[in-house]
């Protein structure tokens, strides 16, 4: 720096102090006022965790567009239970709340419920009749400040109305990054509380002034104020933030607001020190440092302005904020710090310290400058050893993890693990979207063939789909087997009919002889009746032919005998015809009970009107052929009957006729009595001849009905077969579901609920055994996405899109996205890193040495960390924490190597060991103190009950202690001495000569 600048920041803090103390209050306040809170703009954020280009949010958006969703982004559970058993008030609450959800249009997309479908009782209800769960989708997307409202109204509504013994919890992937960001916000106040307090300690442990340490806590004070309402002022008009936003800038401004303040005050009591006025040593120190507290901040701000190219939500809000913050701080230490301590050397205040006699650094110093490659390789040693722990690392995306196990969406989780399987609302969805309609045996074959095979790759628990809506493949549809069995049966029912049409064609021959002996019967019955009359013409005449009447009654009497006979004979045919048409009859029973009894049979449209042909033909034959047989033989057994009596009276007659002698009035009679018995009995004999044609009629209506039904049958048992025969082709897959049994109502579940209504889309929820936001669910998306491309190959629905979502998927689309973000965010902030210490050190060298030992504390302090948490703790590093600590690191590692090759450069220009050492005592104390301080800030983290947030406190906080005990103490000024002046190439020397004030007094701790 020349000294006309140091002269005109020495004139501008002298006359202006007040002013830039009175303009930073009152722009803090105004900031404030004027822009609502930061926490009010982060309330108003849209940004997602993953963002809706990925992969797994393109397929929850084409899913719910394909089956009516209405917009929804991501999903959540509300989760009933009550372990004394649903109660009636528990199912009405139920029905209420479905309700109250179903008229909301503003937070909720769509529910699912089994008040309107009533076959998805069996899916949200579980088998102990204790828990219901209602799947929501919701307009806002997972881990937006949308979707936390959307929460917030869910469970809003479900405390309305709620029975006292039933537990009501609003659960699922979308609430738990909800209830993470809550419990980030809770704990932000807390740990700023515990980071001012430590940095406070610190620095009265550090000065031993209460104004002095005012002085820094003043200025991060108010640089945190003006930063905080800066950035939601940008929140709202230019980059995004969210919760993580606050908790990071929060500990990066407290803890580069404090580095600041330390630079500039150790640099002031080194001057006053020295022996140089206050307010000189004020102007002198302001001068010194200006360039290393903008050097500082602008790599911080450079390297977390890279995030924003991160696509990664969590990177995205998180980086320009941090950015933003950091320029502010820097900009409020180089005028407010100034103005301060000009105020307090005013009146002999934040004076130093009394020197301590400390040997410690100048040990440190000599020991560097005498040994450089002992001390590097002692360096190497820790960094590398702590370094090869860096490959073990394993990413944790279980955020469930996380939080304490006692937010409401944990709790909601351990309700359903008690009564549902596992994984039953953490499902994954393979999205498979055709060109054509899917409701075809062979498209739904291929979609079991799919699901089958997802099925067998190991971490599959079950798969459900259309052709397998419980897990298992369809009864109905896994008739290949079944079929053939139900083809031979028909066709040997066929056989039996075809026996039976036999005995039914003797039948009707039988009946038409006896409707011809009936009718000779009448005939006969008629002439007898002739011959009467004129036997009482001759018996009114005289007793003239007494003898021949007497043979007539004797012939009457044998035909009489000779007629019940006759009609003995036909009851007698009658009931072998009846016991015969009942022998076919039960063939058709059999036949038709066997048709109802198979489901595929009721869901062919062929086979049903098959199966309701014989059962027609059966229950005719049943109710009318059968009791008309047994009908008519009952009548010939009355006729057979009658028969007899009329043979009886006929040897009454002739008694009569030799008794008539004694006297003819009596023969009158008894021969009147036997004209009437005559015509009762040609009517009786008419009507025999009529039902027995009647029987004839029927017989040949039954035979030719039995040659149809066995022509039916054989049509049928041919289908059946052939249908056994197609269910056996390699494109069918063993696998046969006719179209037309989508439409039948017990697959309403499976056709609503895994098949779009055009018909084009299917999906497949798979419910893994393993936690479903473990690294293997999420390494296992791209293996099932490839396993359904695979079994689709050959097939109609070759070409179809095959899409993944669910936790797993947005896991997998996580995972590969801070790959991508973590290449892009490391290389431009290590470019960005790189020029600045370029520009600021003039030199090509000393900055790459300085870069590489920073990335190698970097690697150090995520092998501690794996070493700590993964190891020792059991918990895996949270997916955030390496690129955020990688961020942070880099950029604030560099601060204090600017400050140490800036003093090198001024003490040791041509590289001389002795002025490396005095750089190395100089900084020795006031980058151990800024190290400490803001790894303070970060450690503070630790009281988080928030896991992800310990975990980047602990890590960011052991890189700053790692860089300030080892790199910046050991490996960088050893490197620096064995490189000599080579550091500078390609520029001659460093920046400039040191003062000679500055060599008076070498402080060992301050």
């Amino acid at each position: 720096m020349t000294g006309r600048a140091a002269r005109a920041v020495g004139k501008f803090v002298r006359r202006f102090r007040l002013v830039s103390l009175l303009a930073w209050i009152a722009f803090a306040a105004g900031v404030n006022v004027a822009v609502p809170q930061l926490e009010t703009v982060i309330a108003g954020s849209t940004t997602p965790v993953v963002p809706e280009s990925a992969p797994s949010f393109q397929a929850l958006l084409t899913m719910d567009k394909a089956f009516g969703g209405a917009g929804a982004k991501s999903v959540a559970f509300v989760v009933l239970v009550n372990e004394n058993g649903l109660s009636q008030a528990d199912q009405d609450y139920y029905g209420n709340l479905v309700g109250t959800l179903r008229a909301d249009h503003t937070h909720v997309a769509g529910v699912q419920d089994f008040v309107s479908v009533p076959e998805l009782k069996t899916a949200l209800a579980s088998e102990d009749g204790k828990a219901i769960y209602i799947p929501v989708g919701l307009r806002g997307a997972a881990g937006s400040a949308a979707a936390a409202e959307d929460i917030g109204f869910l469970r809003t509504s479900a405390a309305v109305g709620r029975p006292a013994d039933l537990v009501v919890s609003v659960t699922g992937a979308t609430a738990t990054i909800s209830d993470l960001f809550v419990a980030v916000e809770a704990n932000i106040a807390p740990i700023t509380l515990i980071t001012v307090v430590l940095i406070a300690v610190i620095l009265l442990v550090i000065y031993r002034s209460a104004i002095t340490a005012a002085i820094a806590l003043a200025t991060i004070g108010v640089a945190l104020a003006v930063a905080r309402g800066v950035s939601a002022f940008f929140g709202l008009h230019v980059f995004d933030v969210s919760t993580v936003t606050a908790s990071f800038l929060t500990a990066v401004v407290l803890g580069a607001g404090t580095d600041y303040g330390v630079f500039l005050i150790s640099r002031y009591h080194e001057l006053r020190r020295n022996g140089v006025a206050p307010q000189e040593a004020v102007r002198t120190a302001a001068a010194k440092v200006k360039h290393v507290i903008i050097a500082s901040a602008l790599t911080v701000a450079g390297a977390s302005a890279c995030m924003a190219f991160a696509e990664v939500g969590v990177l995205r809000t998180t980086g320009p904020a941090i950015a933003v913050s950091v320029l502010i701080t820097s900009v409020t230490a180089l005028t407010l710090t100034p103005a301060l301590l000009g105020i307090a050397a005013r009146f002999g205040w934040a004076e130093p310290p009394r020197t301590r006699t400390g040997r410690f650094w100048p040990v440190v110093g000599t020991t560097v400058v005498r040994r450089p490659g002992v001390v590097l390789l002692t360096g190497l040693l820790v960094l590398g050893g702590l370094a090869a722990l860096y490959p073990f690392q394993r990413t944790n995306f279980d955020e469930r993890a996380m939080q304490p196990a006692t937010t409401e969406s944990n709790v909601g989780y351990r309700a359903l693990a008690d009564h549902f399987p596992a994984n039953e609302v953490l499902p994954g969805y393979l999205i498979l979207a055709a060109d054509h309609d899917l409701r075809n045996p062979r498209d739904l074959a291929a979609l079991e063939h799919a699901a089958a095979s997802v099925a067998k790759v190991p971490g599959v628990a079950t798969v459900r789909g259309v052709t397998r809506p419980f897990g298992t493949p369809l009864d109905a549809a896994s008739l290949g087997r079944q079929v053939g069995e139900v083809g031979q049966q028909l066709a040997d029912a066929g056989k039996q009919v075809e026996a039976s049409k036999e005995g039914a064609g003797k039948l009707s021959g039988g009946a038409a002889q006896v409707a011809e002996g009936a009718d000779r019967l009448a005939d006969g019955a008629r002439k007898g009746l002739t011959g009467l009359d004129e036997i009482i013409n001759g018996l009114q005449a005289g007793g003239k032919g007494l003898a021949d009447l007497e043979s007539g009654a004797a012939q009457g009497h044998d035909g009489a005998t000779k007629l019940a006979g006759g009609a003995q004979q036909l009851a007698t045919a009658l009931r072998t015809a009846h016991d015969q048409t009942a022998v076919a009859v039960e063939g058709l029973r059999m036949a038709s009970e066997a048709l109802a009894g198979d489901v595929l049979c009721g869901l062919d449209p062929i086979c049903a009107q098959v199966r309701q042909g014989i059962d027609e033909i059966y229950r005719a034959e049943r109710d009318q052929l059968l009791p008309g047989l047994l009908k008519a033989a009952e009548g010939a057994d009355a006729l057979a009957k009658g028969g007899t009596d009329l043979a009886s009276g006929l040897l009454q007659i002739q008694n009569g006729i030799v008794a008539a002698h004694t006297g003819v009035d009596q023969l009158a009679t008894a021969q009147q009595r036997l004209k009437d018995g005559l015509g009762q009995l040609a009517d009786g004999a008419d009507k025999v001849a009529d039902g027995a044609n009647r029987v004839s009629d029927g017989s040949k209506e039954a035979g030719q009905s039995a040659q149809q039904f066995t022509e039916g049958l054989e049509r049928a048992a041919s289908f059946l077969l052939t249908t056994s025969k197609e269910a056996g082709d390699p494109a069918i897959g063993g696998f046969y579901l006719p179209a037309g049994a989508i439409d039948d109502p017990r697959l309403a579940l499976a056709r609503n609920y895994y098949l779009s209504a055009d018909g084009r889309t299917a999906r497949l929820m798979v419910l893994d055994s393993t936690d479903p936001f473990g690294a293997e669910s999420a390494e296992r998306v791209d293996v099932l996405k490839d396993t359904v491309a695979m079994a689709l190959r050959g097939t109609s629905m070759e070409n179809s899109q095959v899409l993944a979502t669910g936790p797993a998927a947005v896991n997998a689309d996580a995972d590969r996205l801070i790959e991508q973000d973590f290449a892009l965010v490391a290389l431009i902030a290590l470019a960005c890193v790189l020029l600045i210490l370029v520009l600021l050190l003039r030199s090509i060298v000393a900055p790459l040495y300085v870069l590489l030992s920073v990335v190698l504390s970097y690697a150090a302090a995520i092998g501690l960390s794996v070493l700590v948490w993964q190891e020792l703790i059991g918990v895996d590093l949270e997916w955030t924490v390496p690129v955020i600590t990688f961020v942070v690191l880099v950029a604030v590692g560099a601060d204090y190597n600017i400050l140490l090759m800036t003093r090198i450069s001024e003490e040791a220009a041509n590289g001389d060991r002795e002025g490396i050492r005095r750089a190395v005592v100089l900084t020795g104390g006031v980058i151990t103190s800024a190290g400490v301080i803001f790894a303070a800030s970060f450690l503070a983290m630790l009281s988080a009950d928030v896991v992800s947030l310990a975990q980047a406190g602990f890590t960011i906080a052991a890189g700053l202690l790692l860089d300030t005990f080892v790199v910046r103490t050991l490996v960088v000024p050893s490197i620096a001495t064995l490189l000599g002046r080579h550091s500078w190439w390609p520029s001659k020397a460093g920046r400039g000569e040191p003062t000679a004030h500055d060599d008076a007094v070498v402080p060992s701790a301050t």
